[in-house]
């Protein structure tokens, strides 16, 4: 350890040394729902209020104990200075109640994340489908006004109408030259089609915004899983589930079939061949391996995502890596 000022943080409080005496403090109340907050706080990497104001009250150069607290000032590893609990009046069944509580907070933050990420995959694909009808009904009606424009621009007309309206203004602004057959409009029409193609416009805006909060939400709440299948499949396995906690309660044979509830229902009750997989055939690993071997990729890869689940929900050390690792190995065996 260097011999200059040094800030450690602790369960029961935050420290400032110098050459290898402790020179001011602020200890956290003895509270184990507030502790397990504060705790709850570092994990996530925040730097904590009081830290920033015992930095603050430092002069000259401030050495940190934590990787986390690096914008208050330069880390070092070598830290070996033992500060005991007992001598600042902190015993060991406070730290076992706050280890309770900050459980729970994990659990209940697993939970709500994986509920609100289940709403907005459903959310996501309810606006798919309303934006496709809207645009199909764009499309026809706007070809009775521009005919050639529709069929030549399949993709975003919708904003191209928003902004310009009339055949006029978007020849002028894509640089067409082409002589319509289609029919003038009046501004009470043209209104209309602006208003509609706005609506098309808005919800796009909207989904890709939702898009993203899943994916950033994937990577916070399962990222195991989002390692192991990427954000948009694990999303929408969480979603068929209902959440993660679901998810993880899963058998891997219920976790295989998620997204396949009609076929099942029309084995079931017609004796139609049943499936093999549900959502998971949009995997690489499931779509991309010969016709015969589906299933059995689809099996493994169902047991790999119930262990994924399992870790994410209950909070244990990220895994993707190995579960991927293990995922290939047994599909070279298989191949």
């Amino acid at each position: 350890m260097k011999d200059n000022t040094t800030m450690h943080t602790t369960w029961f409080g935050i420290f400032i040394l110098a050459n290898g005496e402790i020179v001011d403090s602020k200890l956290f109340p003895k509270d184990p729902k507030i502790l397990a907050k504060l705790k709850m706080q570092r994990d996530d990497d925040k730097i904590l209020e009081q830290e920033k104001e015992l930095a603050e009250s430092v002069d000259g150069k401030l050495y940190v104990t934590s990787r986390r607290l690096s914008e208050l000032g330069e880390f070092v590893s070598e830290f070996h200075l033992d500060i005991k609990q007992e001598d600042h009046s902190y015993d060991k069944e406070l730290f076992r109640d706050m280890m309770q509580k900050l459980g729970r907070l994990k659990l209940k933050e697993q939970s709500d994340a994986g509920e609100h990420l289940a709403k907005a995959v459903n959310t996501v694909q309810d606006l798919n489908e309303t934006i496709n009808l809207l645009t199909e009904r764009l499309r026809d009606w706007y070809a009775v006004h521009f005919p050639e424009f529709v069929d030549r621009y399949k993709e975003d007309i919708a904003i191209h109408v928003f902004k310009h309206g009339t055949r006029d203004e978007i020849s002028k602004a894509l640089d067409l030259n082409i002589d319509s057959t289609g029919e003038d409009i009046s501004d009470e029409q043209r209104e209309f089609y602006q208003n509609l193609a706005e609506n098309i416009v808005r919800q796009k805006e909207f989904r890709d915004e939702l898009v993203d909060y899943i994916e950033d939400t994937m990577e916070n709440s399962a990222p195991t899983i989002t390692h192991l299948t990427g954000p948009r499949l694990g999303a929408e396995l969480i979603a068929q589930a209902g959440s993660l906690k679901k998810l993880a309660m899963m058998p891997s044979s219920t976790i295989q079939l998620l997204g396949a509830e009609k076929s099942l229902f029309r084995h079931l009750k017609k004796g139609t061949p049943p499936p093999k997989h549900g959502y998971i055939l949009q995997h690489p690993y499931v779509h991309g391996a010969a016709k015969k071997n589906r299933g059995k990729v689809a099996r493994i890869l169902a047991n790999k995502i119930a262990i994924a689940a399992r870790i994410d929900y209950f909070g244990g050390e990220p895994a993707g890596d190995r579960l991927k690792g293990e995922l290939k190995d047994k599909l070279k065996k298989i191949k």
